[in-house]
């Protein structure tokens, strides 16, 4: 517990220096405008702005890509509710209630309780997923091939059940999706 505790200084003392800390800014403020504009999602613009991260040191990099990362579903809440346009796909949801309430003069309201679900939901997350590490990285050092094979069986298995009557071709289509996963292996 104390490595974890030691770790974590050392890592909120990279953050908070200066390169590193200024590139998450400047990371934050491309994923709010990637996040208001429609179409252009998160997974695009990191793509977008790997040529960029080429000549960065690693922590100034995972910062500037995380920073952009992190904005981008809270900020297409603004579009979803002001305009009835999900920003991203992931806050599509939020026309159904936000939306309406904006149109009854509550938009500041509906943007409050998706901004503070959104954070709420993003601590709560990385506390789980930090008391889930200590005790998941076990068993998933543990999976090996065998298991990997069991899994690909699996999710060819669902294709296959989810085609309705026509199961030999959810077979195939499995199939298929395994042998271009497999591309590079």
């Amino acid at each position: 517990m104390i490595e974890m505790a030691e770790a974590f200084v050392s890592g909120l003392y990279l953050v908070f220096t200066w390169p590193t800390f200024g590139l998450m800014l400047v990371g934050i403020a491309i994923g709010f405008v990637v996040g208001i504009l429609p179409g252009l999602g998160g997974p695009t613009t990191v793509a977008l702005m790997l040529p960029f991260i080429f000549k960065m040191q690693p922590v100034e990099a995972f910062a500037f890509l995380l920073g952009m990362a992190a904005v981008v579903s809270t900020t297409g809440d603004i579009t979803s509710i002001l305009f009835g346009v999900p920003g991203e796909a992931t806050t599509a949801a939020t026309i159904v209630d936000g939306h309406p309430m904006a149109k009854k003069g509550e938009a500041g309201r509906a943007l409050g309780a998706a901004l503070m679900s959104s954070l709420v939901g993003a601590i709560l997350g990385a506390l789980a997923l930090a008391l889930a590490i200590p005790v998941v990285q076990p068993l998933v050092l543990s999976v090996g091939s065998p298991e990997m094979f069991m899994l690909a069986l699996l999710g060819i298995t669902f294709v296959a059940s989810l085609s309705g009557e026509a199961i030999l071709k959810g077979l195939i289509a499995g199939g298929i999706g395994l042998f271009f996963a497999m591309v590079g292996m």
